[in-house]
């Protein structure tokens, strides 16, 4: 055999030596005849004599899927798994030896202390081999984990498989937390020394802009901000945000401090805008009341936006946008202006005529197209002189009478809008005026009018104008006695008249 065949041959030998040499070991076998379980019709099983098996209860931490039981000459009636860490094997009756097998550990041979009964039920712990190792914290009854499983309070003796062993011992903020190292020529005491886990640990408040999320270790701990009580050393924490690039960032708790870390906020996304403005300048661009400076080529971070466009003469508009990882939206923004002297509204308005026969003018109207329509009601407010009423039989006087000059008007215009806020309406219209006395001579009489005029409105803001209306009315008939009524109560027909007031578009 060459050298390195040789060589080849003793390293194999090598990685093979620690699947042996480490040894199983049976504990606390017993004789359990109180335990009737071997008895039961349901749990029994027979040998091939037919007669109940004994049965040994195998209590061990070892996965029982990796055991091999052998060594019987009669062979095993069977075994069953009861629940982690407990094996049954059904053994017939004057059984004298078991050999278990585990690929980590040489094969175990173990005689029975005594011929197996029919029947009966024995137990036994089944472990790597060990000893009796006594542990003892420095704190009275704190609780001991062994490999992560509690094994008691201190002070305690128990058994431990030989080898490298994580042993913890806690009681309040009291802790031991360190690997031990069990020998068969090595100690069979330990002393615990614990220390006061308070002075390992420090407090940290994390705090981060945008209001992102702070994942911890794993799990969302806050938005915007987390604190914790942490064990002196270096974490990482990672801030998290929709259409956001992560950031982690590397902090340092050092015991018995506050550390105060301002942690890398998250990266937008971004896309593209490209917009324009109809007009093209002055246009200015708000968000929630907040002025934003927008240019023809802008650069945003993914999200949804909400602005709002306006310049001083023209109608604002709101405009949503949203912006999408690497593309470009392109949109124009058209301001169209305000309508001051709108072509097309219904309107109201209430004025003063000053003529000689002065009162207050209520008019309700709307524009179609420009063509203008109007009914207005005129309320007289001032007396006439008295006019001196006699009896048609014998001509005596009667009763002197004193009228109210009430009108009613309908006209029709066309608007011409030559200013911004200026327009102007030339009409023509119907005018009746009528004379008020309440159950006196002459109450009713009316005089007809056909009325040219203009209708000139001023408009300081949107939907409410000042009008000024100069008006010329020609009678065309009379009613009644009216021509002379009117004369000796000093009440002019017709004539010219203007009225001045407010008006509000609808």
């Amino acid at each position: 055999m060459s050298r390195l065949n040789s060589l080849l041959l003793f390293l194999v030998m090598l990685l093979a030596l620690p699947a042996f040499g480490q040894k199983l070991t049976v504990r606390n076998f017993e004789d359990r005849p109180q335990d009737m379980d071997a008895q039961s019709n349901t749990l029994e099983k027979r040998d091939r004599n037919g007669k109940r098996a004994a049965i040994i209860k195998i209590y061990t931490s070892l996965p029982s899927s990796e055991l091999t039981f052998g060594g019987s000459g009669q062979g095993f009636a069977g075994q069953e798994q009861h629940g982690p860490g407990q094996v049954w094997l059904y053994v017939p009756r004057a059984s004298q030896k078991v050999t278990i097998s585990h690929p980590k550990y040489d094969p175990l041979t173990f005689y029975y202390p005594s011929d197996i009964k029919e029947g009966r039920v024995y137990s036994m712990i089944l472990s790597p081999e060990g000893k009796e190792v006594s542990l003892s914290a420095s704190a009275r009854n704190a609780e001991i984990w062994i490999d992560g499983d509690s094994v008691g309070v201190s002070p305690i003796t128990t058994f431990i498989p030989y080898g490298t062993h994580a042993v913890r011992a806690k009681l309040g903020s009291l802790l031991f937390d360190d690997d031990i190292n069990i020998e068969r020529d090595g100690p069979n005491q330990f002393s615990l020394q614990m220390e006061d886990e308070n002075l390992k640990y420090g407090d940290v408040v994390v705090d981060v802009d945008g209001g992102a999320e702070l994942w911890f270790q794993g799990r969302r701990e806050g938005v915007g901000q987390f604190a914790s009580h942490l064990r002196g050393d270096d974490y990482v924490i990672e801030a998290r945000k929709k259409d956001h690039e992560p950031a982690t960032t590397t902090f340092r708790v050092v015991p018995g401090q506050v550390t105060h870390v301002q942690a890398n906020a998250p990266t937008p996304h971004l896309g593209y805008l490209k917009l324009a403005t109809e007009p093209e300048h002055g246009v200015i661009v708000t968000q929630a009341d907040t002025i934003i400076e927008t240019n023809p080529d802008m650069q945003l971070p993914v999200a949804n936006y909400e602005w709002t466009f306006s310049r001083r003469g023209y109608n604002p508009v709101t405009r949503r946008f949203h912006i999408t990882r690497g593309e470009t939206l392109v949109d124009t923004v058209i301001l169209k202006k305000i309508q001051y002297v709108p072509s097309n509204t219904v309107y109201a308005s209430v004025g003063f005529m000053a003529a000689s026969n002065m009162g207050v003018a209520f008019t309700i109207g709307g524009m179609i197209k420009s063509i203008d329509l109007s009914v207005s009601y005129n309320l007289g407010l001032g007396k006439s002189k008295e006019v001196n009423w006699y009896n048609e039989t014998d001509n005596i006087f009667d009763q002197a009478v004193a009228y109210r000059v009430d009108e009613l008007a309908a006209r029709i215009g066309y608007g011409l809008r030559f200013a911004e806020r200026f327009g102007l309406t030339p009409q023509v219209g119907f005018l009746q005026q009528r004379l008020i006395a309440k159950d006196k001579p002459g109450n009713g009489f009316t005089v007809n009018n056909v009325s040219v005029g203009a209708r000139l409105t001023w408009h300081p803001v949107p939907h409410l104008g000042i009008f000024l209306t100069p008006e010329y009315c020609i009678p065309i008939g009379d009613k009644g006695d009216i021509a002379n009524v009117c004369s000796l109560a000093g009440i002019t027909r017709g004539g010219f008249r203007g009225y001045i007031g407010l008006s509000v578009n609808l």
